[in-house]
């Protein structure tokens, strides 16, 4: 295989920026960072003590997916789908599902088709979550992703989310694998100097240690005035942070939460709970999956005109 030089020439100006990025993170003084922030540890529960929390309660995990056939807009087919799975092997699965295609989309034509996808995937999981609320009453659930994501894309089903939890009283959280948000380097910068770009999964990248999480200043965060309260938490030897989200109604469990959290998060893995990996094997629609439905159940005429794109058709 043979690679342009000019396309070399770019990636080895791309690692220098990045190694100057990551100068400028270096520089900043970590002793001095845990000093300003208000961090708080957290220990792994044992079996009894799990058991005395839920009190013959359940712990519901949830998480979405998507994937589609053909490629160009409109001409393509989108499965979407949601699953609440409760720890409780005894509990059958809450599963919902929904086919968008924009072609016969009547609906919303004048949203952005990326965020027409998002928004049915963030209603449907929201939808499963109160149905399985209604259902189970679980003493938490927790869902892939921030807890915000509701509140932007689907507000009406994210306030029933909410109500029917505090109804409940089921512990609604998010869990945020990749942290993109500035608020801790926007916090620190009345204290110390450092970049404004920084990412504070950068700056929080080997500083805390091993079930230590970090509240995010109420004050500071975008996400207080939709009444959720956040924090970044290492749960495992990966030295990276996720992110938390809770009802700010539900303040008061933060620890028990991060504990459950933690006690489900294998030491050695990336840091999300084992159950909510476990629930995104389940509910993933993979490649060959929509090629059997496609086949199956779109007439072959129909998937030719309107879905199939040319490039399947390559001869080389």
């Amino acid at each position: 295989m043979e690679i342009n030089e000019s396309l070399v020439k770019e990636f080895k100006k791309a690692n220098e920026n990045l190694r100057e990025k990551l100068g400028s993170i270096k520089k900043i003084d970590k002793s001095n960072v845990r000093k300003l922030l208000d961090i708080r540890k957290v220990d792994k529960l044992n079996q009894k003590e799990i058991e005395n929390i839920l009190k013959n309660r359940d712990i519901i995990g949830v998480d979405g997916s998507k994937n589609k056939i053909g490629n160009l807009y409109p001409h393509y087919l989108m499965a979407i789908q949601a699953l609440a799975k409760p720890m409780n092997s005894n509990k059958e699965g809450l599963l919902i599902s929904e086919i968008y295609c924009p072609l016969i989309d009547e609906e919303n034509k004048d949203e952005e088709d990326d965020s027409k996808e998002k928004s049915i995937m963030a209603k449907l999981e929201a939808k499963i979550s109160i149905d399985s609320i209604k259902k189970y009453s679980p003493y938490l659930l927790m869902a892939d992703g921030s807890l915000m994501t509701y509140r932007i894309r689907c507000a009406d089903e994210w306030n029933e989310l909410k109500k029917i939890a505090v109804q409940n009283d089921t512990l609604l959280v998010g869990v945020i694998e990749e942290v993109k948000t500035r608020e801790i380097s926007s916090y620190l910068q009345n204290s110390i100097i450092i970049d404004e770009e920084i990412y504070d999964k950068d700056i929080l990248f080997g500083l805390l240690n091993e079930g230590e999480y970090v509240l995010i200043n109420p004050e500071k965060s975008k996400k207080n005035k939709e009444g959720i309260i956040s924090c970044f938490f290492r749960t495992s030897k990966d030295p990276s942070v996720i992110g938390i989200d809770i009802l700010q109604s539900q303040a008061e469990y933060i620890d028990t939460i991060c504990s459950i959290i933690y006690t489900l998060t294998p030491q050695q893995s990336r840091g999300i709970p084992i159950w909510l990996d476990i629930v995104d094997k389940e509910v993933k629609i993979t490649n060959e999956m929509m090629e059997l439905l496609a086949n199956a159940y779109i007439d072959k005429d129909l998937a030719e005109i309107f879905i199939k794109p040319k490039r399947e058709k390559r001869s080389l």
